[in-house]
């Protein structure tokens, strides 16, 4: 089993996230099915000590996210020897951020970081020079899904549709027609 961590008494983070707008992608980018993906490979790789760390809910463009924060104060305390995610956009998918996390804060501190299915391994840096073009597509799709969303929200106020989940007090939705 080639890759084994050095010091099996610091901690091998599992990060997972998820956002809402990932979740229309289906259960394969599910936290559970993150969590499970994450701790085959810590297992079958011989990576010990493992820590899930998980934000469900959160945009990868946000890097305040109360799962990535708490595994930043671990690697700030240097209890943290090795990162893994699934891949490079449940890290995140704001190119810059993410290229100083992996390129500068994690190398600094001693930190391995793996995103599995992109085949990255910072141990490896052979493999790695795909990597800031994978974190740029990233970041536009963030944007592209945010243009869209935006879009969509446009489109309905002009038709005069009602735009959010509850209906303002005094008023009853349509049985006729919901969206009204």
């Amino acid at each position: 089993m080639q890759g084994k961590q050095s010091d099996s008494s610091k901690i091998t983070a599992l990060y997972c996230r998820l956002s809402r707008d990932d979740a229309v992608q289906g259960d394969s980018n599910s936290i559970v099915n993150q969590k499970a993906i994450l701790t085959k490979y810590a297992t079958e790789h011989g990576f010990s000590n493992s820590k899930l760390y998980v934000d469900d809910g959160w945009s990868g463009a946000n890097f305040n996210r109360p799962g990535f924060q708490e595994m930043l104060g671990d690697i700030e305390r240097g209890e943290i020897g090795t990162v893994i995610v699934k891949d490079m956009s449940r890290f995140g998918r704001d190119y810059l951020n993410v290229g100083l996390y992996t390129e500068m804060t994690f190398p600094q501190a001693g930190v391995r970081f793996i995103a599995i299915y992109d085949n990255v391994d910072s141990a490896n840096n052979v493999d790695n020079d795909f990597t800031p073009f994978r974190n740029i597509i990233n970041e536009w799709y963030c944007r592209d899904i945010s243009k869209k969303v935006k879009a969509g929200m446009r489109a309905r106020a002009q038709k005069g549709e009602h735009l959010t989940g509850s209906v303002p007090y005094g008023y009853m939705k349509s049985e006729a027609d919901p969206k009204q």
